[in-house]
């Protein structure tokens, strides 16, 4: 019998020594990595979208100056390639909506997210949703996914003009009575193409019911999300698809008959919206120690706190980390357990060509009728 506890002393003296050898392995690797980012000096974080949650990596390393770079999607893709091709390695750690981010995963001018994380509970895939890290390429390498909030920028109404009653399935939105009376952003941009692909694949909906939309209703367009907002408060339209819900819950704030169309509860599965993108990490960062640093933090639970508190998203923006707060994010938006959702960074939908060219088509036979 003392034997054999000896034998499990000795096995639990082993392990632990092995535990404290790990623990101590990240920490000498993370302090040797904050100490080579100190001296660099600065980080350089490219991203269209709010940047403010920022700010509270500052206040955590003041020894590294955080250079934030803000621009449309678009513009900036087209910036850091130019400088690349310049010659010009400028930005370390980025954040860009799906399309665009692709567009660098295509390039291949970036280095795999998991070989730069180093702090245990960022690595620890127990803390996020469903047990692991989400991606969005086909690799599940490069372009890793923060947030998912349920898919509610389908659509927001003017509470005058319609209500939640009117619609338990996508295919009310076809009521002959909405004809004429819906707004939509250009689905070849920003949300409205976000909507068109979430709508093309989706295996309740598809190619057939994104051209009965496009072609049967009478949809006017706008690439402006505040002019279509405004638009639907003054009762010029019903129905706003493919929305910022932020923008609607906004002026519902302000007093407007505006509100978000529940989709959560209807027929069809929900969509589950990476908000903000993904995130990525440039294959020749200009700072790479500090381009870790502030990588671990962005995806660390003080790091996806602040992205949920972000102004700009506040209420909209529901981490994949599961174990932070989550009573600052709107139940509308707010995952739920027990749902299977559709998960919209799938890397296949990310192929828009057959999108674009059903839209193509779809809009010049409605403009011809």
């Amino acid at each position: 019998m003392m034997r054999r506890w000896l034998l499990i002393g000795l096995v639990l003296s082993v392990g632990s020594v092995r535990s404290l050898s790990a623990q101590d392995g990240w920490q000498a690797e993370w302090e040797r990595t904050l100490k080579a980012a100190e001296q660099e000096g600065q980080v350089v974080y490219s991203g269209c979208g709010s940047h403010d949650y920022l700010k509270e990596f500052q206040k955590s390393f003041p020894k590294i100056k955080l250079v934030s770079v803000s621009q449309s999607c678009t513009q900036l893709v087209s910036r850091i390639m130019a400088e690349r091709r310049g010659g010009k390695y400028l930005a370390d750690v980025i954040r860009f909506g799906l399309s665009s981010a692709h567009t660098f995963y295509r390039a291949k001018v970036l280095q795999p997210v998991d070989a730069a994380l180093i702090l245990p509970e960022v690595k620890e895939l127990s803390k996020w949703w469903q047990g692991k890290h989400h991606y969005s390429d086909p690799e599940s390498k490069y372009l890793i996914i923060p947030a998912a909030s349920i898919y509610e920028r389908f659509a927001s109404y003017h509470s005058g003009l319609a209500s939640p009653a009117d619609f338990k399935s996508f295919a009310d939105v076809l009521n002959p009575k909405w004809k004429g009376k819906i707004v939509a952003t250009d689905p070849k941009t920003g949300e409205g193409r976000n909507g068109a692909r979430f709508l093309y694949h989706h295996p309740e909906l598809g190619p057939k019911y994104l051209r009965r939309l496009l072609t049967e209703m009478e949809i006017t367009y706008s690439r402006d999300y505040r002019q279509a907002t405004d638009w639907l408060a003054q009762k010029r339209f019903a129905i706003y698809l493919f929305s910022q819900s932020d923008d609607t819950l906004n002026a519902k704030s302000q007093g407007l008959s505006v509100q978000v169309l529940d989709t959560g509860a209807w027929k069809e599965a929900p969509g589950l919206d990476a908000i903000g993108g993904a995130y990525a990490l440039m294959d020749k960062p200009a700072h790479p120690n500090a381009a870790k640093i502030l990588l671990n933090w962005l995806l660390s639970r003080d790091g996806q706190i602040a992205l949920q508190r972000d102004g700009e998203n506040a209420g909209s923006t529901d981490s994949l980390r599961i174990d932070i707060p989550k009573a600052d994010v709107n139940p509308l938006m707010r995952r739920k357990d027990g749902v299977k959702y559709l998960e919209m960074w799938n890397p296949t939908w990310m192929n828009m060509k057959p999108v674009e060219e059903l839209i193509d088509k779809a809009t010049g036979e409605a403009k011809k009728n």
